[in-house]
């Protein structure tokens, strides 16, 4: 598997993050176009959001969300590797880069590609940690974000309107062109009111890459699991829900 039009599949999930409160998909992928994307299982639309309050959070720190990414395991029972925060920055600026280099279609998808959207990440506690087999070709990531003000999580709860309007986008990143669509997927962890979905994207040059992006606020919390390559589209879902169950049950 190739390494992503970002650099790096950390940055690549930072800007699934960012781009979550517009219902935005993980910047494009670029894989060999023989590599096999998961089978794809459902392709009703989103439902319609559910109005769950949003309890008041505990104040979590950047070394505590830290500390609950580092206790999470992998599907092979590894410990996620933690960025550190030189690391973190550095996948930020790369993720701000990247989007402000988005130009997507249709008009009201553009949103997406406002680098603005990852100021709302500045300053708050941030923690991510990923694993990489590279046995399977399969990548998984958690990011955890803590202190987002009600605003900005009451729209990651409530992205799914547009996420139905921007099922199918056209986009170009860095001057390459990518055809991206968003299809709802279930079985994602036990999460309540979790937004999974499955990002397909193809570059001009047709390669392709898949992409399982599970989401939920709990407890104040944001967290974002991104699951990548694997055997399935199953698999990746598996992978991702399990990441969201174990992160929610060391979020208190």
């Amino acid at each position: 598997m190739k390494k992503s039009v970002l650099g790096t599949f950390g940055a690549s999930a930072l800007v699934a993050l960012a781009v979550s409160g517009c219902g935005g998909s993980a910047a494009p992928q670029a894989a060999d176009s023989s590599t096999a994307a998961p089978t794809p299982s459902r392709t009703t639309a989103f439902p319609p959001p559910t109005a769950t309050p949003i309890p008041t959070a505990k104040a979590y720190t950047g070394d505590e969300l830290a500390a609950i990414v580092g206790q999470l395991r992998d599907s092979a029972d590894r410990r996620l590797s933690v960025l550190g925060s030189a690391e973190l920055s550095r996948s930020l600026e790369l993720a701000k880069a990247a989007i402000g280099s988005m130009y997507v279609s249709p008009a009201e998808c553009q949103a997406m590609a406002d680098s603005g959207n990852m100021a709302a990440f500045d300053g708050v506690p941030l923690a991510a940690g990923q694993s990489i087999d590279n046995a399977t070709g399969s990548m998984s990531m958690m990011t955890l974000a803590a202190g987002l003000d009600e605003s900005k999580l009451a729209r990651i709860v409530g992205q799914t309107h547009q996420l139905n309007t921007c099922a199918t986008m056209a986009m170009t990143v860095s001057g390459v062109d990518y055809t991206v669509t968003l299809k709802p997927v279930e079985g994602a962890g036990s999460v309540p009111d979790t937004v999974t979905y499955r990002t397909d994207t193809k570059s001009s040059d047709g390669k392709t890459q898949s992409t399982i992006k599970a989401q939920a606020v709990h407890h104040g919390v944001l967290m974002t699991a991104v699951a990548m390559g694997g055997e399935s589209e199953a698999d990746a879902v598996r992978r991702a829900g399990a990441l969201m169950d174990e992160a929610a049950a060391l979020i208190k």
